[in-house]
């Protein structure tokens, strides 16, 4: 369940609002975290996952702020309560991973060496005739 929810975030045409919305909020609060409840698509697509419908918790804490402004790697914990094991209980259960984001949506440049990434890139790009 753990891949097809990565999955599900990696998709930029997917991820749902208000979890990017949290993810944001993150980066802008002062105290480096949003928490709240997840609907739409995401918390949707983890309640057919997890057999669940007790609502999906978003728990987002900023790891680090970049020197690249509106930069930051977050944590973040997607939970969920009452969710059915194969024994019949009911047990809570959480996704956790982290990310390096920016205000913009997309990574930083920060600690990534550009040369070396435009080189792996253009060795897998097909030969133009």
């Amino acid at each position: 369940m753990a891949l097809c929810f990565f999955a599900l975030l990696a998709s930029k045409d997917i991820l749902a609002a208000d979890l990017k919305q949290h993810l944001i909020a993150a980066i802008d609060a002062p105290n480096g975290q949003s928490d709240g409840e997840l609907s739409g698509p995401t918390a949707e697509f983890f309640k057919a996952q997890t057999h669940s419908s007790a609502p999906v918790m978003v728990q987002v804490r900023t790891v680090k702020k970049f020197a690249e402004a509106g930069c930051a790697r977050l944590q973040a914990t997607l939970m969920q309560d009452a969710v059915p094991t194969q024994d019949g209980k009911l047990i809570p259960f959480a996704v956790r991973y982290e990310l390096n984001l920016c205000r913009n949506g997309q990574p930083p440049t920060e600690g990534i060496d550009l040369d070396a990434a435009s080189r792996v890139l253009s060795r897998n790009q097909p030969i133009q005739k």
